[in-house]
């Protein structure tokens, strides 16, 4: 039996209200996964203009189910998870599973980036990682990988990483900090 605790509850919710708040923000429409999908997605939510499946973090997730299900479903899955929390914001991590000519290809450590509230939605792998960074557009269609960083200048590239953040946390119902 896994024992889920209070901050577990509170992660969850707000995982839940940011996925919500994200499909909003790129004009997804999300309906409860049916019953014919894998049992892993139930509780989940489907944007059928997307392909995409709204995940938000659970304690009994398993993410070689969630590969599983996204191959079987020929769907993307967009994840969501809080960090720790003891007030009421958190910050979110976001992880791409991408189902790609039958492969699913795992992104992790996203973060948001916009331009400007209104424009396209941007997720970038963070630049702290060490990796190459990749990039993709998110927009009502669905999911697109980037030939190239959203961004022309280091400024451009830090104001979209906050403008991104705050616009989010406001979506969530949060105010700017």
């Amino acid at each position: 039996m896994i024992y889920v605790s209070e901050e577990d509850r509170k992660r969850i919710a707000l995982a839940k209200d940011a996925v919500r708040a994200f499909a909003g923000m790129v004009g997804w429409t999300p309906v409860p996964c049916t019953s014919t999908m894998p049992s892993v997605l139930a509780g989940f939510e489907y944007a059928d203009c997307a392909n995409t499946v709204m995940a938000h973090w659970q304690k009994k997730l398993s993410l070689t189910a969630l590969i599983k299900a996204v191959a079987e479903c020929r769907t993307d899955l967009f994840l969501v998870e809080p960090s720790h929390v003891s007030g009421k914001q958190a910050s979110n991590y976001i992880t791409l599973l991408l189902c790609r000519d039958g492969e699913v290809q795992i992104v992790t450590g996203l973060l948001l980036w916009l331009q400007e509230p209104g424009g396209p939605i941007h997720l970038v792998t963070n630049p702290d990682d060490g990796d190459e960074m990749r990039a993709f557009m998110v927009d009502r269609s669905g999911i697109r990988p980037l030939p190239t960083l959203p961004w022309a200048t280091a400024e451009a590239e830090r104001l979209g990483y906050w403008t991104a953040r705050r616009h989010w946390q406001l979506s969530i119902g949060g105010h700017y900090a």
